[in-house]
């Protein structure tokens, strides 16, 4: 399944170093097509391809994440499933 996440935090450059240094988000998802679109200072857009959903929800839910989301203000606004357009 590929997903798209529309997510808040205190601040896009911090959260974008914290993000490209999560190595264990390449578990559950085919991270060379993971794509980041920075849309202000405060949000963004996040494409995940081929998302293992339970591996995803247990990332989620692991201490690590939980805390960061606290530190850096995250808040995942809205997540959708999508699929590629076909010619």
């Amino acid at each position: 399944m590929n997903v798209i996440v529309k997510v808040s935090m205190a601040n896009y450059d911090k959260w974008k170093e914290a993000f490209d240094n999560h190595t264990e988000r390449a578990t559950i998802c085919d991270e060379s097509k993971t794509t980041v679109g920075k849309v202000t200072d405060t949000s963004c857009i996040v494409m995940l391809y081929d998302v293992d959903m339970q591996g995803m929800q247990e990332l989620m839910g692991s201490e690590f994440m939980i805390n960061l989301s606290k530190e850096m203000q995250i808040i995942n606004e809205e997540m959708h499933s999508f699929s590629p357009l076909q010619p």
